[in-house]
């Protein structure tokens, strides 16, 4: 499963896509692969670029695509092809496919709902929500699981939301959450990189149960904390961050003592393939986290 990049499904199968020109523009190997179900979608579309360039229609519809940054599956972004859905139309019906008809039936059924959930704002986060679902499903995640992980969300924007009554901006949001992480487990980059995951992964998506519900119970106790105290600026939140953190950390402390193991969990839920390639590319020092520390040595 491609993350942190917006994605849109048919039949299971995902498309990548992103906001461009203030329009939905789509990956053009992802609605290749659906027609195709071709797993060398990029040879199919070099071949299809080289068959229409001897249209005289092509050079008018080439300057409508462009290259946009995607998300692959090693969490890494790399430029790609891609255009908008009147576009992804024409280069729809140039491909011979049973399928070429739903898809365009799809895709513009993606732009219907656009236009619903800007008269629906309400309509627009249910949708949101059942998307969300989708992906962490495709995730393998259980249902409690799932019902965990939508929690949490709530209870982050809660937190935020309380934040900002109080002053908090910007970066500051990401310095306090690792704040309250090196509290509890570990800062935010040596908590992923104990679980072999990227700069690009969302780190809650790989916790368990245990992980989400002590991280959702500092941020519960932050929210409640900061209204008590009336924090106002950073280092007012910051000081009341001390106090809800160690919530946490004195919870999963005794926790520990009980059931005599970490809590702090290595498991993930990327793919086989995918942690493999993580491995090599740690032992390759690919991954960047180091760079910094070995900067600051010379």
């Amino acid at each position: 499963m491609i993350k942190n990049t917006a994605v849109a499904f048919f039949e299971d199968k995902q498309v990548r896509r992103e906001r461009h020109n203030d329009e939905r523009w789509f990956s053009i190997v992802d609605i290749i692969s659906l027609l195709t179900g071709s797993e060398r979608a990029r040879k199919y579309r070099n071949d299809l670029k080289t068959k229409l360039t001897k249209e005289e229609w092509y050079t008018e519809l080439s300057e409508k695509i462009g290259q946009l940054k995607f998300m692959s599956s090693d969490s890494k972004k790399y430029k790609s092809d891609a255009t908008n859905t009147q576009t992804m139309f024409r280069i729809i019906q140039s491909i011979p496919s049973p399928k070429a008809e739903n898809v365009k039936q799809w895709l513009a059924s993606l732009g219907n709902q656009r236009v619903e959930e800007g008269n629906d704002p309400e309509l627009g986060m249910q949708r949101s929500r059942e998307r969300a679902i989708q992906v962490y499903k495709s995730r393998w995640m259980s249902d409690k699981e799932i019902k965990q992980r939508l929690q949490s969300i709530d209870i982050r924007h809660d937190y935020t939301d309380e934040l900002k009554t109080r002053g908090i901006q910007g970066k500051e949001y990401s310095i306090l959450t690792n704040i309250s992480y090196s509290r509890s487990w570990k800062d935010a980059e040596e908590y992923k990189k104990h679980k072999w995951l990227t700069k690009n992964d969302n780190l809650r998506d790989h916790m368990t149960r245990t992980e989400m519900l002590l991280t959702g119970l500092s941020e519960e106790a932050g929210t409640e904390i900061a209204k008590s105290k009336n924090a106002q600026g950073f280092n007012a939140v910051q000081d009341a961050l001390l106090q809800w953190s160690d919530v946490a950390k004195h919870t999963k402390e005794n926790l520990e003592e009980k059931i005599w193991k970490s809590i702090l969990d290595p498991n993930n839920r990327l793919t086989t393939k995918q942690q493999a390639l993580r491995k090599q590319a740690r032992k390759q020092e690919k991954l960047g986290y180091n760079k910094n520390k070995t900067k600051k040595k010379k």
